[in-house]
């Protein structure tokens, strides 16, 4: 009898049975893509770790194979009490979903020096200091996948919205570098630019705060706000589907685009060697946003 339940493990583990659950960590799930990216992997059969800050959904609370940790990616005593909490427990860690970050509106006149830098506490230093804290196991696993949440602004940067797209060109850089580095312990880097997406981004931007009374700002600031006041675009359950997608690929691209309309608009910059087509465009832009009523 002894030997007969040694025999039957032993075919559950050759068939696959007893494979080990896939473990990932999603930085601002709890609401947006992130959100929506921490159900398609649950759904998926992953392990699903989910960083919060100030509260937890309903929705999330009730699903199977989802847990949380209190994470502020602006700390860095919480982020790494968040990764060995996950790893005392799993043993392990798949991948890494930096997706915690918001925006920033304004010229650059327009913006304290401390806006910018918070800015980039989130959405650069905040997914450095995951990927730091993540990448021992990962490289003694001798695999991991690191998914950052950019933006097609990321690549195409728009006026009154340059800043937040220097946090994500900035991320983009750190992105593109890893991929190559980390590539020596098998650890997959891609980088994942949504366009306009149907959630309540917009809502949670940053207005700049420095005094600057030139109506042209004024002007553009209203434009832009009011283009973001209306969710549009993308749901936030095909970007999530993606995601997953990705994160189950052997071999991952460097960089996705989450639609046909955000890949023609990143090859046209990147065919673009002078500028000047990205310099027109954003006048085109200026102009629309300043005749927004």
């Amino acid at each position: 009898m002894h030997f007969l339940k040694l025999f039957f493990a032993f075919l559950c583990i050759a068939s696959g049975l007893y494979s080990e659950q896939k473990v990932v960590l999603i930085s601002g799930a709890t609401s947006g893509i992130g959100l929506a990216t921490a159900k398609a992997f649950q759904e998926k059969g992953w392990k699903v770790w989910v960083g919060f800050r100030q509260h937890i959904p309903d929705e999330l609370k009730q699903m199977k194979n989802v847990n949380f940790c209190h994470l502020d990616v602006t700390d860095d005593r919480l982020v790494q009490v968040a990764v060995d909490m996950i790893l005392k427990q799993e043993k392990r860690l798949d991948a890494l979903i930096n997706n915690a970050g918001y925006g920033l509106i304004g010229a650059e006149e327009c913006v304290t020096i401390g806006e910018v830098q918070h800015l980039f506490d989130v959405n650069f230093f905040g997914a450095l200091r995951l990927i730091q804290a993540v990448l021992p196991t990962m490289r003694q696993q001798k695999s991991g996948h690191i998914l950052n949440i950019s933006s097609g602004v990321g690549i195409h940067a728009l006026p009154g919205l340059g800043l937040y797209s220097a946090s994500k060109f900035a991320l983009e850089g750190l992105s593109e570098s890893l991929a190559a580095t980390l590539a020596h312990w098998n650890i997959k880097v891609s980088i994942i630019e949504p366009g306009f997406v149907k959630n309540e981004w917009g809502k949670h931007c940053v207005v700049g705060s420095r005094p600057c009374h030139e109506e042209f700002y004024k002007k553009l600031n209203q434009g832009i706000c009011q283009m973001l006041s209306i969710p549009q675009g993308q749901p936030c359950e095909a970007i999530a589907a993606l995601l997953v997608e990705i994160a189950e690929t052997p071999e991952p691209h460097v960089r996705y685009q989450t639609s046909e309309s955000m890949k023609e608009w990143i090859a046209e910059k990147l065919v673009d060697p002078t500028g000047m087509t990205s310099q027109q465009n954003n006048l085109h832009f200026i102009q629309r946003r300043i005749e927004t009523k």
